[in-house]
């Protein structure tokens, strides 16, 4: 990996530096922003570590000019305290005291999903289309805060309310998919009453996704976010109490980069369509058509919004299994479990016996029925 270090006058980064360097990191550390921008356009850097308290610009000044300028770059941000919209173009932050070797292990992680994400094809791929999704602002900060065990609904109400048009589109599909027809949601202290904030907040996050509507013969947004919908929830119901928030928005981003592949270029998308493509193996087929997939695509969209890569893990790989046979079932494990459940597919023998879920998949699959 090739590191950049943009560093403060105190060099808080200097240990890092040579931690990176033990690692057979190759580093450049410089403490003027303006020669670390140079040194960006100059060389192939895969990381950017910046301090703060930096020369002439602010931390996330200069986080927001290297996400417009190099978005391929992994970017982190290494504060002494919490900063407002450092997260906006971080895909990490890490807050003193921190341990040195967890950034390390942090940077050592990227190196394979950085490099299959971030390939010239996709790259220019996306760059062909003319709209792209927007990151859900909104859904955001509502999952910021639930990770507080004191919030109340208020604040998730006022969160949702700030956007009118948002908080409309989230009672109208609580009401078409959970609402009683004789009885409707009429707001949004309602329907956190009687759907709860797991389920509103998949919703939230579904009305705020699927407010991009792509014209795409022969694709049905509407059975897509069924489907989002319904992997978010079985796969939060997979793991622990304190993954739960982020599975479910794993879960419902992991097909994102569907709504970007199939606006690459029509005369492809309707080719795969007109290829059989609802009953044969479809990365494959993307693959061969596209020249890349849906799940690439989708990391990358992830990584453009500066999303932690534990996150853009999980959208990558929900059709690898090999390459989730980790310690524990966990964010990505969960969601490639249950689309693969929902979408009536054979689960991965040694992802099973990996897992011990063999003589359990019957009982999933029952489970899943409940969540279509």
């Amino acid at each position: 990996m090739k590191v950049l270090l943009i560093d403060n006058k105190s060099k808080s980064l200097t240990h890092l530096n040579d931690l990176l360097k033990q690692q057979l990191c190759q580093t450049a550390s410089v403490t003027e922003p303006l020669t670390g921008l140079k040194l960006l356009q100059k060389h192939n850097f895969n990381v950017v570590i910046v301090a703060d308290d930096i020369s002439k610009t602010t931390v996330v000044n200069l986080l927001k000019a290297i996400t417009i300028k190099f978005p391929k770059l992994i970017r982190i941000a290494h504060v002494s305290k919490p900063i407002a919209k450092v997260n906006h173009y971080a895909h990490y932050v890490f807050t003193s005291p921190v341990e040195p070797i967890s950034v390390i292990n942090t940077v050592l992680s990227f190196q394979g999903n950085h490099k299959k994400i971030t390939k010239d094809i996709i790259v220019k791929s996306v760059a062909k289309v003319k709209a792209l999704p927007s990151p859900p602002k909104v859904y955001l900060q509502l999952n910021a805060i639930l990770k507080n065990a004191n919030t109340d609904s208020d604040k998730i109400a006022d969160i949702i309310t700030q956007d009118p048009a948002l908080a409309a589109k989230v009672i109208q599909t609580a009401n078409n998919i959970f609402g009683q027809s004789d009885k409707p949601l009429s707001s949004i202290a309602e329907a956190i009453t009687k759907l709860g904030v797991d389920t509103l907040s998949c919703i939230v996050m579904t009305a705020e996704m699927f407010s991009y509507q792509p014209d795409i013969p022969n694709f049905s947004l509407i059975d897509e976010q069924a489907h989002c919908l319904a992997t978010a929830r079985f796969a939060a119901s997979l793991v622990s109490s304190e993954l739960k928030q982020d599975t479910l928005l794993a879960g419902l981003l992991h097909d994102i980069g569907k709504l970007v592949l199939f606006e690459i270029d029509m005369a492809l998308t309707l080719k795969f369509f007109a290829n059989d493509a609802r009953t044969s193996d479809a990365i494959e087929l993307e693959e061969k058509i596209f020249s890349t997939d849906h799940t690439q695509i989708g990391a990358y969209l992830l990584h453009t919004w500066s999303f932690p890569y534990y996150l853009i893990d999980a959208v990558l790989n929900h059709h690898q299994p090999k390459k989730l046979l980790g310690k524990q079932l966990g964010i990505s494990q969960a969601v490639y479990l249950a689309n693969c459940l929902l979408e009536e597919k054979d689960v991965d023998n040694e992802f099973l016996q990996h897992f011990n879920l063999t003589e359990k998949i019957e009982q999933l699959k029952q489970k899943a029925l409940r969540f279509k």
